[in-house]
């Protein structure tokens, strides 16, 4: 195969950086087409970019032969419909953001649609597992390094939002749950190599007025068992005054490996009669931007090799099912066992 085809939906904030990543950095891959619901945006990317053509309509990709890939990066709560038409169109190769969907009825159809229709590659957007430090993590893990592991900790704040575009972007991005922490739950499982068995939470909408109103939270913390008996840690907030801020620790009987403390923007440390300064990452793209590239790569070389890749539809999957489970951990403030 020549350069891999790859058309995208969806060209937001996010489908527009993968986008650029298709076209300027993947260079066994080609950006053949593109599609969003809004005019303006595929008129944007075609005068920018210039792939072979642009549509409103996503089933004009879907039915084009052609295209050797799908990337799906519309908003989350369109990611079931458009996977389910995919594969039910012959899309053999599928490429799809978190969450893979919005409720466990979505992703049981999803998951018919994906093995009824013979998909082949369907690769899920947990960029996490291409970051190197996490990829060290878990080489060091797996080896042997810290023993058996006995307890993960991971923190996830995001910098402070405006209010009125968070409330706006709540309803339809699944809240703090299914936007962040599956995130983290993706992260943690591949970590450790176990599913969990229960979790419990307590969260609260502490520092945006109105964000209660529409069902959802800015800060939590969770407790997870996982089946193999390793204890999880999980806290998230939006209200990061400093930065976007990540920690991951795995603790272990001999040892134990550790990523983050102070997200540095840089190496420059500034010292003056104030004290000492340094520049922090604002903004999730600005810390994971390596990942993104490296995941469409991975894509692109899946196609290609005929591998499975090392986030696929299982792995969606059980994010949402564990999403599930953590959200009503946190609303009935109660254990709940992952059925």
């Amino acid at each position: 195969m020549e350069q891999v085809k790859l058309g995208i939906v969806g060209l937001g904030r996010l489908g527009r950086n993968h986008a650029a990543n298709i076209n300027y950095k993947i260079l066994n891959a080609e950006l053949t087409a593109v599609c969003s619901a809004i005019p303006e945006e595929v008129d944007a990317v075609m005068k920018e970019m210039k792939p072979s053509y642009g549509s409103t309509d996503y089933m004009d990709l879907f039915k084009d032969r052609d295209l050797d890939g799908i990337v799906i990066a519309s908003n989350s709560a369109f990611h079931s419909q458009m996977v389910i038409d995919a594969a039910n169109a012959g899309v053999k190769n599928i490429y799809c953001e978190k969450p893979l969907g919005m409720t466990l009825e979505e992703i049981e159809l999803m998951k018919t649609a994906v093995e009824t229709n013979g998909v082949n590659i369907f690769q899920i957007g947990y960029n996490r597992r291409f970051d190197k430090s996490l990829q060290m993590m878990k080489k060091k893990i797996d080896e042997g390094f810290i023993g058996k592991p006995i307890l993960i900790k991971l923190a996830n704040r995001d910098p402070v939002w405006d209010r009125e575009n968070l409330i706006k972007f709540s309803p339809t991005s699944g809240g703090l749950v299914f936007d962040m922490l599956t995130h983290d739950y993706d992260v943690a499982r591949w970590l450790i190599g176990s599913d969990a068995q229960t979790v419990y939470g307590i969260g609260g909408a502490y520092g945006y007025e109105g964000l209660e109103a529409v069902g959802d939270i800015d800060n939590c913390m969770l407790t997870v068992a996982f089946d193999n008996g390793v204890m999880g840690f999980l806290e998230t907030s939006r209200n990061s005054t400093h930065g976007y801020h990540v920690e991951v620790e795995v603790f272990g009987t001999e040892g134990s490996v550790r990523m983050g403390t102070v997200p540095n923007r840089d190496r420059v440390v500034s010292y003056n009669k104030n004290g000492v300064t340094t520049e922090c990452v604002q903004w999730f793209y600005e810390f994971w931007e390596p990942t993104f590239e490296a995941e469409l790569q991975h894509f692109a070389d899946c196609i290609q090799s005929n591998t499975k890749p090392v986030a696929d539809f299982m792995d969606g999957y059980k994010a949402v099912q564990w999403a599930f489970a953590a959200k009503e951990a946190v609303d009935k403030r109660q254990i709940v066992t992952m059925k």
